[in-house]
């Protein structure tokens, strides 16, 4: 009985040590100490069963220095110490467990949290915290749906593959709805614009006419088309898109025995909107419809176009012969002479011939059968003008004198070839071109020669280019004319080769007839010309001159689109320093070159309805 009342207090000592050791607060300081060493001194301080794990081992080598003097607890230095070194420990039975570490950041998918809800992080939250270890580091970002986790690295690997597999099928779940949303989505705004687009139109017939049409009313509407019969009042509701209309209406004249008939002018209007809109409100029949096209392009035999945005591709049928061959010979002959392709805006109206004859009448200068064609003719101006004077003297001596014996002494030029002191002819004159006078004074051997030069060199001239171009209305034209110019290119692979450079004057017009007869003309001109005066190694530079423009005219006007004026001055003196500055007698010791050029460009443009 007393045995075991002393092994009961040696064990509540001990237990009491090692709580207190756990506790405990030290300061250490090591300095090129080895890791090992220092875990197995604070394991001995706390008594702690510590195993290195066979990836970590390696680590127990390394060098470490810390340095601690404010006291902190054994578990607490005892942790720091590893984690600086890329370790932790996982306590399991009381035994230490040292392993190599790592981190990792898991974050939720947006779209996952977006139509899952909150709920899934705080569910992915729970099964992080339930396998990791107790000695693990996590933190929590809820506004980003992260969460940092610190831990060994053979836990955080097995950690990764199941929350991999767990948000797989959640990733799914939000993708499925995700585009089901989107489908929905896309299909209320279709339907939202095919609302928009959709026309209705209501007539009143017998049940019985319903009935004779009704099939061919089905068959006739296009995909988006539906309608809606009221027997009590005897009343039609068709709504379908515009373009489809004119096969409609054609529908129901049939069965009221009225003839109706499709014509399609080209609108002669930048802003058709408000015609359009007068047509349809006061012109049209109860069976009549209307179709606009902003730009038309037909496809015949191969050549493939599009339409405006309210009409549809057209294509050539051909046509069965009784033999079961082709025959596209005079379908392709009709579409070629009743179609043009152009720009212009387009309008086919489907109603009664009355209704049709009438607005032509009424639109007369607005509705087109075919457009119009439109000459354009431009000139371009170019007047330069140069002044040059130069003025300029020479003038020296030559004296010659002995003092005893046969010495000599001479003043003369020390120019070669020259025998002026002061030798300043004009810069531009020479021999047959330009003034030169001379003189000489004394004479013998002693004597003072001068000679004076002048030039004055007046310039005009005047270049005229005269582009002219027809094209329809609406559409644009170009015409160029010029030069290529050859230069040679150098490389390592393919040696010397011969390209060649444009330098054209070119013309771009698009032209735009309205009613009141102005036509608005989108321009481009651009002139290019070499330049052989500057050339280098042969090869001249290009000077261009370019304008774009949007202007108006009426036809048959004249109007100026632009100019462009050069004009330069150089005024040039070269003479003896200090001499050439005195006044009048300044002229004796330098020369003076006067320079003036002026260039200007005018650009006329003349547009001509050409009516037939």
């Amino acid at each position: 009985m007393r045995k075991n009342i002393v092994g009961v207090i040696l064990t509540a000592l001990l237990l009491s040590n090692f709580v207190l050791a756990e506790k405990l607060k030290i300061t250490v300081e090591f300095y090129g100490a080895k890791l090992g060493t220092v875990v197995d001194a604070l394991s001995k301080i706390t008594n702690k069963n510590v195993i290195w794990d066979t990836s970590s081992i390696p680590k127990k080598d390394t060098k470490i220095y810390v340095s601690i003097r404010k006291p902190l607890s054994v578990e607490r230095v005892f942790k720091e110490v590893l984690k600086e070194n890329g370790l932790t420990y996982i306590k399991e039975k009381g035994i230490y467990k040292i392993s190599l570490a790592d981190e990792y950041l898991f974050t939720v998918p947006r779209e996952v949290i977006q139509y899952l809800g909150r709920d899934i992080y705080s569910s992915i939250l729970d099964v992080i915290k339930r396998n990791i270890s107790q000695t693990a580091e996590i933190r929590e970002y809820p506004d980003t749906y992260s969460i940092y986790i610190r831990d060994s690295k053979d836990i955080l690997s097995k950690l990764k593959k199941l929350i991999e597999t767990y948000l797989e099928p959640l990733k799914k779940e939000a993708q499925k709805i995700a585009k089901a949303k989107e489908e929905k989505e896309r299909k209320l705004l279709m339907e939202r614009e095919l609302s928009k687009k959709l026309v209705k139109k209501e007539i009143e017939i017998s049940p019985e006419e319903f009935k004779e049409i009704e099939d061919s009313l089905i068959e006739n509407l296009s995909d988006f088309g539906k309608y809606k019969y009221d027997q009590n009042t005897k009343k039609l509701i068709i709504w379908d898109i515009r373009a489809n209309f004119p096969k409609i209406s054609k529908l129901l004249a049939k069965i009221k025995k009225i003839r109706v008939i499709t014509k399609c002018f080209y609108v002669r209007s930048l802003e058709p909107t408000e015609l359009l809109i007068n047509i349809k409100e006061n012109y049209l029949s109860k069976y009549g419809s209307l179709v606009f096209k902003s730009k038309e392009v037909t496809q015949v035999a191969g050549l493939t176009g599009t339409t405006g945005a309210t009409g549809t591709n057209a294509t050539t049928t051909p046509s069965r012969t009784a033999t079961g061959t082709t025959n596209t010979t005079n379908t392709l002959s009709s579409v070629l002479n009743s179609q043009i392709i152009t720009s212009l805006p387009k309008v086919c109206i489907t109603d009664s011939p009355s209704v049709i004859k009438r607005l032509k009448e009424e639109f007369i200068g607005v509705l087109l059968e075919r457009p119009y064609q439109i000459s354009i003719e431009a000139r371009i101006v170019q007047i330069e003008s140069n002044f040059k004077r130069s003025l300029g003297i020479q003038w020296g001596g030559t004296y010659q004198n002995a003092f005893g014996g046969t010495t000599q002494y001479q003043i003369s030029s020390g120019f070669a070839g020259s025998n002026f002191i002061f030798d300043f002819p004009a810069p531009e004159a020479a021999v047959g071109n330009g003034m030169a006078l001379g003189f000489a004074l004394f004479g013998g051997i002693n004597r003072l020669d001068i000679a004076l030069t002048a030039l004055e060199d007046i310039g005009k001239s005047k270049v005229l280019s005269r582009p002219k171009v027809i094209t329809i209305d609406g559409e644009p034209a170009q015409i160029s004319q010029g030069v290529e110019i050859p230069y040679q290119s150098t490389s390592a692979n393919f040696g010397t080769n011969v390209q060649f450079k444009q330098a054209l004057l070119s013309l771009n017009v698009v032209p735009r007839t309205l009613p009141d007869g102005n036509i608005v003309m989108t321009i481009t001109l651009t002139q290019d010309v070499p330049d052989f005066g500057n050339a280098v190694l042969g090869q001249p530079p290009i000077n261009t001159k370019s304008i774009t423009s949007k202007v108006v005219a009426k036809d048959g006007s004249t109007i100026v689109i632009g100019g462009i004026l050069e004009k330069r001055e150089s005024d040039n003196t070269k003479g003896v320093p200090g001499l050439h500055r005195i006044p009048l007698l300044g002229w004796l010791f330098k020369n003076n070159l006067k320079v003036k050029n002026e260039r200007e460009l005018l650009i006329f443009i003349s547009p001509k309805i050409i009516y037939e």
